[in-house]
């Protein structure tokens, strides 16, 4: 009797553990993929598996009218087919790792020649018939808008107008304030890797064009070179784009409404693509989002994404003249992919292509190449001729 009872004590312990194990596993695995649930996304999103890029334009909920613009001009690229003549593989730089299994930045050299063959490529392209390639990608847009604290009449009109154009990113944890800005980022970014499958991801101000068709023709290029070359990297990780232009001698802000207050890792910021527009692959805006409860928040999101992502030794920091994306804009050239600080009269132009042919006007920023070669101070001494 007593060697029957205990055995059955033994496997009722047995069964307990097993069970409590079980389940421990269960929570242990839930939480690993659970999602940080930052967002309280307003409207529903549908799921969207195949996209090969996310635009998402960081939007005031008052700028209805830069909305507008946007979507009748480079945003309409948005639902078009693809139709250029295909960028030319042998322009585009694949970084490669060092010895010591860090991955090379692109030498000053470099980027002038590539930017000389775009020019001329831009130039051929456009005095003789080239043959277009349709290529079936798919990109959707988002406006993020933060809705907490917000009055009744102006979130009615939000979701009025996201009935019309199924295009809002309602935060509703979100409050709309300038020093909120980097959590509106984190938000955004935890919604859109959450709800959607996507290989890259533009951020761009509402303020901010996009000549979407010749990125977008750029971008696919590179991702099939990137692909194909894939098994070429072997154990190292495969490089992950930043793409944008490069700022590293930035003084940190230690007044008005970007004072930084919590930020003692250099006496510059950290190199950051800034912010009118920049490009991050998918496993970027998914760490961001994963690991956002652990990261320090900065007074500004673009700063906060250069050091969030400083440590990595995969990110391939693609430095970019034709981006144009400071907090002034630079003189309108016709090579320019993205051009920030765009009223919408400007938008409009540059969208019937009336504006960087006839600009004359002079800029009070140089453009730079960036050497990674040097100290941050020294990053941006060579000039764009």
């Amino acid at each position: 009797m007593m060697r029957r009872m205990n055995n059955l004590v033994t496997l009722f312990t047995a069964a307990s553990a097993f069970f409590f194990g079980s389940f421990i596993t269960k929570i242990l695995s839930t939480v690993d993929k659970c999602p940080t649930h930052r967002s309280g996304v307003g409207a529903q999103l549908e799921h969207h598996p195949d996209l090969f890029l996310i635009v998402l334009v960081l939007s005031s909920p008052r700028n209805v009218d830069h909305r507008n613009t946007m979507r009748s001009t480079w945003l309409r690229y948005v639902e078009q087919p693809l139709a250029l003549p295909y960028f030319p593989e042998e322009q585009i730089y694949l970084p490669t790792y060092y010895a010591n299994g860090h991955l090379m930045a692109e030498r000053v050299e470099s980027q002038r020649k590539r930017l000389r063959q775009y020019i001329n490529w831009q130039g051929s392209i456009s005095t003789r018939s080239s043959r277009k390639t349709q290529r079936g990608i798919r990109v959707k847009h988002f406006f993020a808008i933060g809705t907490g604290q917000m009055s009744r009449d102006l979130h009615a009109e939000l979701q009025n107008e996201h009935m019309q154009h199924n295009d809002l990113l309602l935060l509703q944890k979100h409050p709309e304030t300038y020093h909120n800005l980097t959590e509106k980022l984190l938000q955004s970014l935890d919604t859109l890797t959450q709800r959607y499958e996507f290989s890259y991801l533009i951020k761009v101000d509402d303020d901010t064009y996009v000549k979407l068709d010749s990125l977008l023709n750029e971008l696919v290029s590179y991702d099939r070179k990137l692909l194909r070359n894939a098994v070429e990297y072997g154990n190292d990780p495969l490089p992950q784009l930043y793409w944008g232009y490069f700022s590293g001698r930035s003084k940190i802000k230690t007044k008005g409404r970007w004072k930084e207050s919590n930020y003692y890792l250099s006496k510059n910021y950290l190199p950051y693509a800034l912010g009118g527009g920049y490009v991050l692959s998918r496993k970027l805006c998914e760490y961001i989002a994963n690991s956002s409860h652990m990261l320090s928040p900065y007074a500004s999101e673009d700063v906060s994404v250069g050091t969030w992502l400083a440590p990595f030794r995969h990110i391939y920091r693609w430095h970019d003249p034709r981006f144009d994306t400071a907090y002034i804009s630079r003189k309108c050239k016709p090579y320019h992919l993205v051009l920030h600080k765009c009223s919408q009269e400007r938008m409009k132009k540059i969208n019937d292509g009336k504006l960087c042919s006839t600009d004359t006007s002079p800029s009070s920023l140089p453009e730079y190449y960036y050497d990674w070669m040097k100290v941050a101070d020294q990053c941006c001494d060579n000039l764009v001729e």
